[in-house]
């Protein structure tokens, strides 16, 4: 096998087996020989992650070995081929006059991962998933206290994907348009750290991916490129709960939309977000009738800084000023792909919407004003 090919394998499943003193089988990676393919497995029980890559397989076989050994061994060996082959409970791994034996542990022993078994439910294109599973996966809220909005949550239905994650501060929803029409409809919620392990095993490719949902877990695969032969197999448990209705919390009316460029707000928010206060405040002051706009932060302990430029503001006349956590706001503007946005604030103090300018936004970012 090639060092890289191990390398790459190695850097994906080894991301899911975590350091664990109680059952220490977990913090191995189990390799397999089976057929004319290499198989490296990882799990830590709540998530699972295989991955086959083509070999010259002379004898099938299999073992569990420490992962930091192995990475930390491959990473620094010069040559570019490797040969794997187990001997009892031993890993020998050989390469240009260097030869290694690594203490391997039972095979047996491993943790099964579980395998699909009912047929595809959806079939997505990887690029666009992935794309769009990066909008939304930081939103999710890190506190346990409600397990329901820990994760991202995803609804099939018809011929679209809408992913959504919040924590209550503030929301991103991601509308995919499938390319068929689907069955039936589907809804479940995976947790934001299983979405990340997503995002770094297939990110960066082209093949379509193939979800399998059953009740309590999703299974997601690619194909190889050569041979239609799984590459890579991610099998998460899924979070139980029923998810908050966010529908309801999305403005219908808006008081003000103002029109802005991307760029230029964030450099101007950015350079006033120097003298923001302990929690982040920024003031944004709305002026229709002037058709203009000002952020401002202030510090006790700082300073003041202030920023007033044109915009173009449709809505109410009477002005307005509202505060918001600034690093909410860029981490919002950071996942809207247009030069060009719409800020649009509702009525009565309610959360501010941001999306693109384009009537067809698949995008939406709501945040919450802060609260004095």
């Amino acid at each position: 096998i090639l060092k890289e090919n191990l390398r790459e394998g190695l850097g994906i499943v080894g991301r899911i087996a975590q350091k664990n003193l109680s059952l220490p089988i977990l913090n191995s990676v189990l390799l397999s020989c089976e057929k004319s393919f290499l198989c490296l497995k990882a799990t830590d029980l709540e998530m699972g992650m295989k991955w086959w890559v083509l070999s010259k397989v002379e004898k099938e076989g299999k073992i569990a070995c420490s992962l930091r050994v192995l990475q930390s061994l491959i990473d620094s060996l010069p040559s570019e081929k490797l040969s794997l082959k187990t001997e009892e409970k031993r890993l020998l791994l050989e390469a240009d006059g260097f030869q290694a034996q690594i203490n391997g542990l039972d095979a047996e022993e491993f943790p099964i991962i579980p395998e699909p078994e009912d047929k595809i439910s959806f079939v997505i294109k990887n690029s666009r998933f992935i794309e769009g599973l990066s909008q939304v996966v930081e939103m999710a809220a890190t506190s346990l206290v409600k397990p329901e909005i820990s994760g991202v949550h995803f609804n099939f239905k018809e011929n679209r994907l809408k992913m959504v994650a919040t924590d209550s501060f503030r929301l991103a929803e991601k509308t995919i348009l499938l390319d068929n029409q689907l069955e039936k409809e589907a809804s479940f919620i995976l947790p934001q750290r299983a979405c990340r392990e997503i995002i770094n095993a297939f990110g960066g490719k082209e093949e379509d991916l193939r979800f399998y949902l059953s009740p309590n877990q999703v299974i997601i695969e690619s194909l190889m490129m050569e041979t239609p032969h799984p590459r890579i197999q991610f099998f998460t448990r899924l979070i139980e709960g029923e998810y908050p209705n966010y529908q309801e919390i999305i403005p219908k009316e808006f008081r003000f939309k103002v029109f802005l460029q991307k760029g230029e707000f964030l450099q101007r928010l950015k350079t006033v977000s120097l003298f923001s206060n302990k929690i982040n405040e920024i003031k944004i002051k709305i002026r229709p009738t002037k058709q203009e706009m000002e952020i401002e932060g202030q510090n006790p302990e700082v300073g003041r800084s202030n920023s007033v430029f044109s915009a173009q503001i449709e809505g109410e006349k009477e002005a307005a000023e509202i505060s918001f956590n600034w690093r909410f706001l860029v981490d919002g503007l950071n996942q809207i792909r247009d030069k060009e946005f719409v800020f649009a604030l509702s009525k009565n103090e309610g959360p501010a919407v941001l999306k693109s300018k384009e009537e067809a936004a698949d995008y939406l970012y709501l945040l919450m004003p802060l609260r004095i």
